[in-house]
């Protein structure tokens, strides 16, 4: 929106306000109220509190209320905001299903639907063990009947910048000009395999296949199948339906990692190769929610590679753009062409996608519930066997350089088991640096214990294969990462394995020496593994008795905004600028003194009332982004 017409509505609507109270009452998925004055309760505090409004992006922090602002001034609340769009439920009001339960696809034959599309209105609606945090378990039909496990997403943000991290890497090796692309000549002169060092020790070396192209000065590459290649002219841009390097349109290549989705069999890669993308891609398929996200296409010399978002992640814009393009845009600034049809626009925001990909980038990882002699053991248990070829334990997010961004996250949390409490514990870990009243992160390295994974794709034969509704069959699947897995029932790509040990059971192709090695191995050994891997686990972040404050001790009773809150733990809300001030102790229908956790400061906690995020009509749409700031009109900001 111009800053000519933000200014004239700011002056304008000094002189009104409205209340929406008939909306409010219908808000299913918003539970905002305290007991006794509306329907919409949750004294555990755990249900999503503030209303549901399109968030606006700015590269600006002073915009009061923009992505921006949220991320660069109030970094936790920018966290709970995107928690609460990842596990927010979605309503017709929001543009949700444009039919229900549709095919999508198609398969690689190119007829056979795939997916069961329109089937969920929240990301918790698969992604929920732990419910309200970024689970998984859940089991459902993708590419065959047999099913697809859901993963959890704990420590998405990690996970994404390995992925860059080892594009980064390899990139630094082959593109000797650095000009961001890998010319023919630069090909030929590659070392053969191309290699990463994930982390110092004996399991650190990793080798990603073979850079050179297959004809010499012409053909394509043969890398690991996690990676998608795409082909460029002499300038280094994209050339959209290429499929190699021909010396007369095009004249070397570009790559990024896929490191989302279980793998899609040889030549097609998996899904996904950022946080962004992993937001936008399931709530169009599963929810009919179409994202508009320049972002995504801010590519200035169109090499297929964005610049930063506001998280600091790169994005593949050669091989994954967000369903809507924009290519009719309303002067205030969003998106008209409603690709499915439905009259709902701009769906999901550019803005709700920074706010979505800042709580991925900040989420917590997986905890070890034991002794660091139980983890040694297990890994050296897990080496005898071969299985730390694959199952690489340790990662080194690298510092900030020339090829390298660092560690982009704003906080770490630290869990480890007390043996005496008998308990998690966590640790917040600022990794930022506070001034004048903006959070910039570090970008210093991190090391990573635990993470168990090579990123690659491995064909793991018969054990692993799956026959697709169109017939193909496949059996390369990524490496899965550990950390989490006591928590993961069930197990393998499809669900299918109801044990840790019937899932290695089937390990055969690339695996089978590793089973056949576990098959010898004395009940010691496969204790110590077992024992290992079952203590990987997930917990509820928000109930985890967790140090915020940095003096080394969790206070039992924990006082925010006056009230005593419960134990200390890592509740977000309790970090805002304004911190979030709960209802307190209640009398309930039984009579009983409860503590009731409902917020009576959402406004302004949560930011409701900030120019860039005021809705005053309560239609999703904020005022400066409304051609009818007073007229609710839930599919444009004027028509309902």
């Amino acid at each position: 929106m111009p800053n000519t017409q933000v200014s004239l509505y700011l002056s304008w609507s000094l002189l009104f306000s409205v209340a929406s109270a008939a909306n409010a009452a219908a808000q299913y998925s918003e539970r905002s109220e305290t007991p006794g004055v509306a329907a919409a309760v949750d004294v555990s505090g755990r249900s999503v509190k503030n209303k549901r409004v399109r968030a606006i992006h700015s590269n600006n922090p002073s915009d009061m209320g923009s992505t921006a602002y949220f991320i660069k001034r109030d970094p936790f609340l920018a966290y709970q905001l995107g928690r609460n769009l990842n596990f927010r439920e979605f309503r017709t009001r929001d543009g949700v299903f444009s039919a229900i339960a549709d095919l999508g696809g198609p398969m690689p034959d190119g007829t056979t639907a795939k997916i069961t599309a329109h089937n969920q209105v929240s990301c918790s609606g698969c992604h929920n063990l732990p419910q309200g945090n970024p689970g998984g378990g859940t089991n459902f039909s993708k590419d065959s009947g047999f099913g697809r496990q859901a993963p959890h997403y704990y420590g998405a943000g990690i996970v994404e910048m390995l992925a860059i991290q080892v594009r980064a890497e390899i990139l630094s090796q082959i593109d000797t000009n650095s000009d961001g692309w890998v010319s023919a000549p630069e090909a030929q002169a590659a070392a053969i395999p191309v290699r990463v060092q994930a982390a110092t020790g004996p399991f650190g070396m990793l080798e990603y296949g073979n850079p050179r192209l297959s004809g010499g000065a012409t053909g394509s590459p043969s890398l690991n199948n996690i990676f998608r290649v795409w082909y460029v002219d002499a300038a280094g841009r994209v050339v959209p339906g290429a499929t190699s390097v021909d010396g007369l349109t095009t004249f070397g290549y570009n790559f990024g990692m896929i490191v989302w989705g279980w793998g899609q069999g040889s030549g097609r890669s998996a899904l996904n190769p950022t946080n962004r993308a992993f937001l936008w891609d399931p709530w169009n398929a599963h929810g009919g929610l179409q994202a508009f996200d320049p972002s995504t296409l801010n590519d200035p010399d169109g090499d297929g590679v964005s610049l930063p978002t506001l998280s600091g992640a790169i994005q593949f814009p050669a091989t994954h753009q967000a369903p809507d393009a924009g290519n009719q845009r309303d002067p205030l600034g969003f998106s008209l062409d409603d690709p499915d049809g439905d009259g709902y626009l701009s769906e999901i925001s550019e803005g709700d996608l920074d706010l979505g990909e800042f709580f991925m980038l900040n989420a917590p990882r997986p905890a070890f519930a034991g002794t660091n002699a139980e983890y040694r053991q297990g890994v050296l248990a897990m080496a005898a066997m071969g299985c730390t070829d694959c199952h690489t334990p340790n990662w080194t997010i690298r510092s900030q350089d020339a090829v390298f961004a660092g560690d982009r996250r704003l906080f770490d949390i630290e869990v480890n088991f007390d043996s005496v409490a008998q308990r998690l514990e966590g640790e917040l870990v600022p990794l930022y640096t506070y001034l004048a009243g903006t959070y910039t992160p570090n970008r210093g390295s991190f090391q990573i214990r635990g993470f168990f994974s090579d990123l690659k794709h491995h064909d793991m034969g018969a054990g692993f294969a799956e026959v697709d509704f169109g017939g193909t069959v496949n059996t390369l699947w990524r490496t899965p990462m550990l950390w989490g897995v006591a928590s993961g029932f069930p197990w393998g790509h499809d669900g299918q394995s109801l044990t840790l040990r019937d899932a290695i059971m089937r390990h055969d192709g690339e695996g089978a020496a590793s089973r056949q090695a576990w098959l010898a191995a004395t009940p010691m050994e496969r204790q110590a593994v077992l024992g290992m891997l079952r203590k990987m686990q997930l917990y509820d972040i928000e109930t985890l008795a967790c140090d915020i404050t940095g003096d080394g001790a969790i206070e039992a009773s924990y006082i925010v905004a006056g009230m005593a809150t419960g134990i200390e733990r890592f509740n977000a809300e309790w970090l805002f600028s304004t911190p979030a001030r709960i209802q307190g102790p209640i009398t309930n229908i039984d009579g009983l003194t409860i503590l009731s956790s409902c917020v009576v400061n959402v406004d302004v906690a949560y930011g409701q009332d900030l120019t860039w995020r005021k809705d005053s009509d309560d239609d999703g749409w904020p005022d400066v982004w409304d051609n009818a700031p007073l007229q609710a009109g839930f599919k444009d900001g004027v028509n309902n």
